[in-house]
C-alpha cells in the first residue's frame, strides 16, 4: 500500500494559496473594474482564468512542472511537483461534492475519476467513508490512453507520477474562506491521512483595490434618481420643513 502523506515544502503552499486568494479576490475585483463590466454572468468562470495565470506565474521553478491540458471546451492545469512526485489540480468544494454524488450516474469518467483510478486506487478511505459498491465506467478500458492524453504535456514527468492530489477552496464574495489539500480513492472519498488544512496560509487583508462608482453624475447613483419635483410637491415639501422647523423650536422652550 502507498503510505505518501501530502508532504508540500511550506513555501510551494503559501504561493499557492497566494495564487487562489488573489484570484478569487482582487484579480477579479480589478477584471470587473477594467472593463466596466455591469453585470457578473462570467465572473465564476473567469476565476480559473486568473487562477491559472497566477499559478504559471509563480510556479514557473524548478519543482515544479505544468501542464495545460483541454477537457473539452475547458482549459485547465495539471501541476507536478518534483520533490513529492504528486500532480495537482483545483477545485471548488462544492463541484467536488457534485462529482461525488453524482458518480454512479456518469457514463465517463470526469478528470477525477481517471487520476485518482491511475494513481490513487492502492489508497484506503477513511472507515466512515467506505463505499458499498465499486463503480465503473464506459470508458474505463481506455483509462491508460487518457490519462496519457491529460498528462501529454508533462512528458518524461507523467512516468513517474505517484499520486494525485486535489486542492480544494471556497470563497465567499471576494473572500477565500477555505483551503485544503486531499488525495481522493477510486470512489472519490478522502483517502485517511490525506487531508491537509491549508487555511492558514490565507491572508485575510483587506483587499486594496477601492471599489468606484461609475458617472457619479448617473440618476442611478443619485437619492433622487434624477427625478425633478412638480411645483405642487415643492410646494409640499417646504411646508413640511417649516413644521418640522416650528416643532424643533417647541421642543426647545419646553
Amino acid at each position: 500500500m502507498n503510505v505518501n502523506k501530502i508532504n508540500f515544502p511550506p513555501e510551494l503552499i503559501s504561493k499557492i494559496v497566494r495564487c487562489v486568494e488573489e484570484a478569487t479576490g482582487n484579480d477579479i475585483r480589478i477584471d470587473i473594474q477594467k472593463n466596466n463590466l455591469q453585470t457578473r454572468n462570467s465572473v465564476p468562470a473567469r476565476v480559473w482564468d486568473l487562477l491559472n495565470t497566477n499559478l504559471i506565474n509563480e510556479l514557473d521553478i524548478d519543482e515544479c512542472t505544468i501542464a495545460k491540458t483541454k477537457r473539452g471546451p475547458w482549459e485547465m492545469l495539471v501541476i507536478f511537483e518534483k520533490t513529492t512526485q504528486c500532480v495537482f489540480t483545483f477545485m471548488r468544494e462544492k463541484r467536488f461534492e457534485e462529482l461525488k454524488k453524482q458518480q454512479c450516474k456518469r457514463r465517463n469518467m470526469h478528470y477525477v475519476d481517471m487520476l485518482s483510478k491511475q494513481f490513487n486506487s492502492d489508497l484506503i478511505a477513511e472507515e466512515n467513508q467506505l463505499s458499498l459498491f465499486e463503480v465503473s465506467f464506459s470508458d474505463e478500458d481506455r483509462l491508460s490512453e487518457l490519462v496519457q492524453n491529460l498528462l501529454s504535456e508533462l512528458k518524461g514527468d507523467a512516468d513517474i507520477v505517484k499520486n494525485h492530489v486535489l486542492v480544494l477552496f471556497e470563497a465567499v464574495g471576494y473572500q477565500l474562506t477555505h483551503i485544503r489539500a486531499v488525495m481522493v480513492t477510486p470512489s472519490l472519498d478522502i483517502a485517511k491521512d490525506c487531508d491537509e488544512n491549508w487555511s492558514q496560509y490565507i491572508s485575510g487583508n483587506e483587499s486594496a483595490v477601492v471599489e468606484k462608482i461609475e458617472a457619479p453624475a448617473s440618476p442611478s447613483n443619485q437619492p433622487s434618481r434624477g427625478l425633478s419635483l412638480k411645483p405642487k410637491a415643492l410646494n409640499r415639501q417646504k411646508s413640511n420643513s417649516k413644521i418640522k422647523e416650528a416643532d424643533k423650536e417647541n421642543i426647545g422652550k419646553a
